[in-house]
């Protein structure tokens, strides 16, 4: 403990009053007798605030190496400050002062933890004071709303309302509320694919970026720090891009308020188009003191134009030579174009034929189909004339089979004559049943040649585009080179430039 209490090398008077600037320690635990030195003054009456300075007496300073340590490794005796205290601050001084810091600390937890108990207790009667208010709010909406219909049930009963009335605004509600939920009900649904949607989404972006990321991770160095370096690069343009459209943004606000200040003020307005005007007539000017410059003398002029005069008249000539060549060339395609043509009239002559056949067979399908529905409902209402029929029949035999049962003696004149008519429905019932299959077999047949024909359409649809591109290539190139004073326009044209 001598090391912790270095004691300083002077100190102020203390409340004894003595006049010592510091003294050494006494082996004995008494007072010392130097007290009564300096004049006789006796302890405890000196003036407080007194330097440390005798009658005729001056003590020198006294250095911490030259102090005694005691047995206990005490650096000295501390004088007391405040009237009687404990001298010598030892062990057992310490640990009194650690167990009271130790009882006030637990104390003070002891405290703590009550009002953290205490808390805890408010908080969970809280909860449940909370979940009964939810459902007595619950029960208070339920109770407002059985209110409300009693009311208005009241309302209805002194008003002398019809019950058709009341009916009337029942169904309206129901139809209402009918519509609010099958709204309700899409509303659901589309969130719910929207939601999925924005998942699946959101997983292609995760999985784009670990794509990247393992693209990354099988880069070489170089290349990864390339990589980064342009990243970098391009949040630093992000970033400027950002603030460029702010900048952009603030720019073109302001043009919308200074338009709308204009667009308010007539003399604003004129004075805009003033400068505007005033703006062009500056470009003007420098436009004709440009030119005022660029142009020389008279002679030089005139040298310059008897130059371009002969050039002009070099790029003619051979402007007219090209011509020439292209005429003959646009001859030589001529005679190609007419042979050619020639050729294929004699070779494509079966094949004009075959286009005539289908060009017919073309025909003979649209006229089919425009007339498909017309009869396709006309053999339906025959089918069903022909069921009709069937079912009658089948009813009239019935009948007369039972009137068969019921009558118990016939004559062979009667019995001749009703076995003819079940011979004769019979036959009829045979011939409806084999019309029914043959229309069903029609129809397929029917089906099948629309099938044939869609596709031979189409087919014919592909080569009728085929060939009228290459005749438009054809008269396009016959055009071109037929309009010589167009070529010989662009060529002079060209010729300027």
């Amino acid at each position: 403990m001598a090391s912790n209490h270095k004691p300083p090398t002077s100190r102020p008077s203390s409340r004894a009053g003595m006049g010592l600037g510091g003294r050494p320690p006494s082996p004995s635990l008494r007072p010392p007798s130097a007290a009564l030195l300096g004049g006789g003054i006796p302890p405890g009456t000196a003036r407080p605030g007194t330097r440390g300075i005798g009658t005729g007496v001056v003590f020198s300073q006294i250095k911490v190496a030259d102090r005694p340590v005691t047995q206990q490794g005490l650096s000295g005796m501390k004088t007391g400050m405040k009237g009687p205290q404990r001298q010598v601050m030892d062990k057992s001084y310490y640990l009194g002062v650690l167990r009271s810091k130790i009882n006030e600390l637990t104390t003070e937890i002891n405290k703590l933890q009550k009002e953290i108990d205490m808390y805890n207790q408010e908080n969970s009667v809280y909860l449940s004071y909370e979940k009964r208010a939810e459902s007595l709010a619950s029960e208070i909406k339920e109770f407002q709303g059985q209110l409300a219909d009693y009311n208005m049930l009241v309302d209805k009963l002194n008003t002398n309302t019809d019950m058709e009335e009341v009916m009337n605004d029942y169904h309206l509600l129901k139809a209402q509320n009918d519509r609010e939920a099958q709204s309700i009900d899409t509303i659901f649904t589309e969130r719910q694919a929207k939601e999925k949607l924005i998942q699946a989404v959101e997983y292609d972006i995760q999985q784009e970026k670990q794509a990247a990321e393992d693209i990354i991770k099988n880069m070489n160095e170089e290349d990864q720090a390339k990589y980064m370096e342009t990243k970098v690069a391009n949040e630093k343009f992000v970033q400027e891009l950002y603030a460029l459209q702010q900048e952009l943004d603030a720019v073109n606000m302001k043009e919308q308020a200074l338009e709308a200040e204009i667009a308010h003020s007539q003399v604003k307005q004129e004075a805009l188009q003033l400068y505007e005007k005033l703006h062009r007539l500056e470009e003007h000017r420098d436009q004709m003191i440009a030119e005022d410059k660029s142009m020389g003398s008279p002679q030089e002029e005139r040298e310059k134009l008897l130059k371009q005069v002969k050039e002009d008249n070099q790029e003619i000539a051979s402007m007219d030579r090209q011509l020439t060549d292209i005429k003959e060339k646009i001859n030589q395609l001529n005679e190609g174009i007419r042979q050619l043509d020639m050729d294929l009239e004699e070779h494509q002559g079966e094949k004009n034929f075959k286009y005539k056949e289908l060009k017919k067979r073309e025909e003979s399908m649209d006229n089919f189909l425009e007339s498909f529905e017309d009869t396709k409902n006309q053999e339906l209402e025959r089918k069903a004339q022909i069921e009709a029929n069937i079912v009658a029949l089948l009813e009239h035999s019935s009948r007369s089979i039972n009137c068969m049962k019921q009558i118990s003696s016939v004559t062979n004149q009667e019995l001749k004559i009703m076995q003819e008519d079940l011979t004769f429905k019979s036959s009829e019932m045979q011939k409806s049943q084999s019309t029914a299959k043959n229309l069903g077999t029609d129809s397929q047949r029917l089906q099948m040649d629309l099938q044939k024909m869609a596709l031979l359409e189409g087919k014919m649809i592909d080569e009728q585009a085929t060939l009228k591109e290459k005749i438009e290539q054809m008269t396009k190139d016959l055009e071109l080179y037929n309009n010589l004073p167009a070529l010989k326009a662009a060529g002079e044209e060209k010729k300027k430039k």
